[in-house]
């Protein structure tokens, strides 16, 4: 599969999650940065905490659980849907960081799965980061 084809998989599956639209408002940002041509990574809020953060939880195992991801721990998930968000944060590209879900998996996830667990943690956790996937 070509990295084109992962971030519309990417993309598709934070649409299919319908995240930002059924979360409280205090779980998703409103701000949202404008997209640019440079190598960096947009600037935006981290991670939610506090109350924010059992929110943000909530919507990313609903979203996991609605795209039908397999998985055995949802603390662990929620740990791997932050580090997601954290590592855009840092300039990771998304496409890299499907790969990174799909071989960090041992075959557990396809790249169809991990496009969904990533889709869906930008959705639940950094929304910021919406504008690095194709429109």
């Amino acid at each position: 599969m070509t990295r084109h084809a992962k971030t519309f998989i990417v993309l598709g599956l934070l649409c299919l999650a319908g995240c930002a639209n059924d979360a409280p408002e205090a779980a998703v940002p409103t701000e949202t940065p404008a997209a640019t041509t440079t190598s960096s990574a947009p600037v935006g809020p981290s991670v939610p905490t506090g109350p924010d953060a059992v929110a943000a939880d909530d919507l990313f195992i609903a979203g996991l659980d609605s795209g039908a991801v397999e998985y055995t721990d949802p603390e662990t998930m929620k740990i791997l849907g932050r580090g997601i968000c954290t590592e855009l944060q840092q300039g990771q590209p998304v496409i890299a960081e499907v790969d990174a879900v799909t071989t960090g998996s041992r075959g557990k996830w396809d790249e169809s799965a991990a496009g969904a667990i990533v889709g869906t943690a930008i959705g639940a956790y950094c929304p910021e980061f919406r504008a690095l996937l194709p429109p």
